[in-house]
């Protein structure tokens, strides 16, 4: 079966004695214009609309954006919907809120496609592909987070190759490399973003990554192999480098940090915390210091602990989906299902489609 999001699509050939003069456009009845079928594949004619025109002309400018009549299918838009670019961005801003993301996605790619040469249009589509990959990520899917970051790092290696790249997609790019573990990349874009900005929450965030990548060690070829040999599920090798990195910088988060991370996969929780407590000791406050506590000690029995560690992981990222059903966990080994329940159904609120979550609520109903 072909995918392509096209071979449906029906042409609509205008008649020669048609009256062409739309005001700012005129029609070129030689040019075919694209309408969608409707239920039984064909076209009635009287049912035809400028905006089923409309809605199949983004069809063809998302997907061919070089179609042959893209440049005319453009001018006809802006020509009938002059507002259609802040059209397609709220719409895409309101489903993006809403958890909606592969409607947003398409809206999107029709707004790329209508706008190839709009800087605002080009950052919408690196944002999405930014926050999706977060939210998955968040959610667990690490396989679709992956693809998802490749976009968007492909997205912003195209603004950011532009010599009109605003000051805000510097910054969402080296926040975006720093998320994804790329620390050099990350500490040399926000330092690029610091070059051109203006103080602020921005500039002040940038400054922190900078420095923990520059002066803490992360963007360190020890820091940065041990991190990748973690994340590509070599265990023990990247433990053991962790292990090197954080005798090499002992007074620094960083090191204890990813000990810490890689003790609690390698299962030896007891060290894991101690190590993870050595990095909340020397500053570390991040939301994944506090998930990651959290699972060690509620392996080690310590559900108060856990539970604790949980709630401030939450103040830092309160739908982190991960988070919630960590917390989750910690509430049905302490015996409390109605707590649990609650927790469970709060992540399927934020994202109904969480198979964990929901699985896991369907056990405790079934149980009860």
């Amino acid at each position: 079966m072909s995918s392509d999001p096209l071979e449906n699509l029906l042409w609509l050939d205008l008649p020669d004695d048609i009256e062409t003069d739309m005001g700012a456009f005129v029609l070129n009845p030689s040019i075919p214009l694209p309408i969608e079928p409707d239920e039984n594949g064909t076209m009635d004619m009287e049912s035809v609309t400028w905006e089923k025109v409309i809605a199949a002309a983004l069809l063809v400018l998302a997907n061919r954006p070089s179609h042959e009549h893209a440049d005319y299918y453009r001018a006809f838009l802006a020509a009938l919907r002059p507002e259609l670019e802040t059209e397609l961005s709220s719409a895409a801003d309101t489903l993006i809120n809403e958890g909606d993301w592969d409607r947003a996605e398409d809206i999107l790619l029709a707004l790329r496609g209508f706008r190839p040469d709009s800087m605002e249009a080009r950052f919408a589509m690196a944002g999405f592909y930014d926050r999706r990959a977060e939210r998955e990520s968040k959610s667990g899917n690490r396989a679709k987070a992956d693809s998802l970051e490749k976009s968007a790092e492909a997205a912003y290696n195209e603004i950011l190759s532009d010599a009109d790249a605003p000051a805000a997609a510097w910054y969402r790019a080296g926040v975006f490399r720093y998320r994804r573990g790329d620390f050099m990349k990350s500490a040399e874009t926000l330092e690029a973003f610091l070059e051109i900005s203006e103080d602020g929450d921005d500039a002040e965030e940038a400054r922190r990554i900078v420095r923990l990548c520059r002066e803490e060690g992360q963007a360190d070829e020890l820091y940065q192999t041990a991190y990748a040999a973690l994340t590509s599920g070599s265990i023990e090798e990247g433990t053991q480098l962790a292990r090197r990195f954080r005798d090499k910088k002992p007074g620094s988060w960083p090191g204890w940090f990813l000990l810490g991370w890689g003790l609690r996969l390698s299962g030896d929780f007891k060290e894991a915390r101690e190590a993870l407590e050595g990095a909340r000791d020397r500053g570390c406050r991040e939301s994944d210091l506090y998930n990651e506590l959290a699972i060690c000690t509620r392996s080690l029995g310590d559900f108060d602990a856990a539970a604790a560690a949980l709630e401030e992981a939450l103040r830092k990222d309160p739908e982190n989906i991960k988070i919630i059903s960590n917390m989750a966990l910690v509430q049905i080994e302490r015996g409390d299902r109605k707590e649990a329940v609650r927790w469970l159904e709060t992540a399927l609120t934020l994202d109904p489609t969480d198979a964990i979550c929901r699985k896991m609520l369907e056990e405790l109903e079934v149980e009860e």
